[in-house]
């Protein structure tokens, strides 16, 4: 026996924990991480792990990482897709216009270019997000020595703060605070689930109403069974509609508290950047320094950093 395992009788070993089985030294371990010494490409195939990923090479294009755990690449993941909880990226992400990395928490990486990245709660980028889609649920953070966003569309929650927007070539570049992809997303998903329940909650009381109108005495076997089972389904459906409704509620609330979402610049922003605040639109048209921009009475107001 090696780490995290245990003996079930005398020729059986189990796992104590969910991971990868590595047999060393004569001994059967699980270990909750998984390490590739060199690249994700045609020598490992695609990764689907319950543990962390480290990888000390790069993610070539084509091939897919998801783990339920981190995932950790020294190189840079170049056109791959890569899913987990936290993803730290040494050397960049160069998506190629293929693939997509998304996090159930936090992003880092040096750079971003030509991809698609998602984050639950920040995305913290130190160079550049060059003509990519980045959303954050709380935080976009573009703060590094040259900390520039151009081109493509960054959104996130909260916060928005990079030292340089947009190009003096007047690059088309989109920034949107107060809005969180993922919690919009899952408001959809909530909704329908929402809709489907209250259905068949209506369809089993409707039921019940009629079979109870009815002489118990004269019913069938068949029909007394449905009407117990009936009876029974009714608590855990109204319990489940009455669950999703608050969840509906809290959402709506989260999309309250976001409106006091907030743009950072502590350089420079340029024209050709469209700032969107909420639901409200303000078109950068001259070059500004140090500012910040927030909305307030219906119209993005424009602050120091």
């Amino acid at each position: 026996l090696g780490k995290n395992t245990k003996a079930l009788g005398e020729n059986t070993v189990v796992a104590s924990i969910a991971g990868q089985v590595i047999l060393e030294n004569g001994k059967l371990s699980v270990v909750p991480t998984i390490e590739i010494k060199g690249d994700v490409d045609l020598s490992t195939g695609n990764i689907d792990f319950v543990g962390s990923v480290v990888v000390r090479g790069s993610v070539q294009a084509g091939f897919t990482i998801k783990a339920e755990g981190d995932v950790e690449v020294y190189g840079t993941i170049s056109g791959g897709t890569v899913e987990a909880d936290n993803i730290v990226v040494k050397a960049g992400i160069q998506g190629m216009h293929r693939g997509q990395i998304k996090a159930k928490g936090n992003i880092t990486s040096s750079f971003v270019e030509n991809a698609v990245v998602s984050a639950g709660k920040d995305a913290v980028i130190g160079e550049a997000v060059l003509h990519s889609n980045v959303s954050a649920g709380k935080r976009v953070l573009v703060q590094g020595r040259k900390g520039t966003i151009a081109g493509g569309v960054v959104t996130a929650g909260e916060e928005i703060v990079a030292k340089v927007v947009g190009t003096q070539m007047n690059t088309t570049t989109k920034l949107e605070v107060g809005i969180n992809p993922m919690l919009r997303e899952e408001y959809q998903v909530v909704r329908k689930e929402l809709a489907k329940a209250e259905t068949d909650l209506d369809q089993v009381q409707k039921s019940l109403i009629f079979l109870k109108s009815q002489n118990i005495d004269d019913l069938s076997q068949e029909k007394k069974e449905v009407l117990l089972k009936l009876t029974k389904a009714q608590f855990p459906l109204s319990a489940k509609v009455e669950s999703l409704r608050k969840k509906i509620i809290d959402i709506e609330q989260s999309f309250e508290d976001l409106k006091t979402g907030r743009i950072r610049v502590s350089d420079v922003i340029y024209p050709g950047v469209k700032i969107v605040i909420g639901s409200v639109l303000k078109n950068i048209r001259e070059e500004q320094k140090y500012v910040s921009f927030y909305e307030e009475d219906g119209d993005i107001k424009t602050g120091t950093f």
